[in-house]
């Protein structure tokens, strides 16, 4: 296969003969974006012309970016991610880039299609019927993050020669709106949400959360054994998330997140006060207690809905 490097505005090409239209009888080349260094679009054409000459015909040449995606990539990422980002990306794979970009080969897929598929999602990509019609520049720079991942991926495995999402222009940072200023209580607003509280069944829980700076999802999935009322520590394993209807208990993200954490008095004479009626009432129902249960249950011992 011959090829060649040419050069369009700031950005270098990788132009390849494909032989002869039978139709028409003229030459076939194809024009591969190698982004803005010749350096790149020479090595670009020296893989293509390897390719071609092994006789390598990758999945790249013949599926589909939706069909790579949904029945290779997708599946393969389920094992990987924790629940909610597994989600998440298949979410935007569904939502927006299968219906949209998912009928270009991967073998054809080029940075221009990247680019026209952030122009239409920030014009009428929002699929929940907002206002306005078009998705927020931060949601558009976080389909091209799931895009770059999968294309990073085919690219790491040989797949693809290259990533074209690298060379794709998603919206920048600048173009996000400023986010608004997170509204929280000051001390004496949660103190009085803590005396108008003192009756309501979840109180200790909100107790922990307010003295702790514990996660929600990590208060709900607290277990009696975590807690060290000699020591007055919790030790923090586990959250409870919501991933699509169900519930699921997953382990904290980072070994920063796993932390063992020092108790108030307070806290500790919640939590000591909560256990005691939480035996109390297992004695009453004739029912052993669970010393590795969950400190804050719903009326069937199953874990409250974060």
């Amino acid at each position: 296969m011959r090829g060649h490097v040419a050069k369009k505005g700031n950005n270098y090409y990788a132009v390849v003969y494909e032989g002869i239209d039978p139709a028409t009888g003229k030459e076939q080349r194809r024009c591969h974006a190698a982004g803005p260094r010749r350096s790149d679009a020479d090595r670009l054409v020296n893989d293509l012309a390897r390719r071609r000459h092994d006789g390598d015909t990758t999945v790249a040449d013949r599926a589909s970016l939706g069909a790579y995606l949904t029945e290779r990539w997708l599946p393969l990422q389920e094992s990987r991610l924790r629940p909610r980002t597994y989600r998440s990306y298949k979410s935007v794979v569904e939502l927006h880039l299968v219906p949209r970009i998912g009928r270009i080969r991967l073998a054809k897929l080029q940075p221009d299609d990247i680019d026209g598929l952030y122009v239409d999602l920030l014009r009428d990509g929002n699929r929940r019927g907002k206002a306005g019609g078009g998705l927020s520049p931060a949601s558009v720079r976080y389909v091209h993050r799931v895009l770059r991942k999968a294309l990073g991926d085919t690219h790491r495995k040989g797949i693809v020669s290259r990533n074209v999402a690298v060379q794709a222009d998603p919206p920048s940072p600048a173009a996000t709106a400023e986010p608004e200023a997170m509204q929280v209580w000051d001390a004496a607003e949660l103190r009085h949400f803590l005396e108008v509280t003192a009756t309501h069944r979840h109180h200790v829980l909100f107790t922990v959360a307010a003295r702790t700076g514990m996660r929600r999802g990590e208060v709900l999935a607290l277990r009696w054994h975590d807690i060290d009322f000699d020591r007055s520590t919790i030790t923090i394993r586990r959250s409870l998330a919501e991933v699509g209807w169900n519930l699921q208990f997953t382990d904290v993200k980072t070994r920063t997140a796993r932390r063992t954490i020092t108790v108030s008095r307070q806290a500790l004479d919640a939590l000591r006060h909560h256990r005691e009626a939480a035996e109390a009432a297992a004695a009453d129902s004739g029912e052993p207690f669970d010393p590795k249960g969950l400190a804050f249950a719903g009326p069937d011992g199953g874990p409250i809905h974060p």
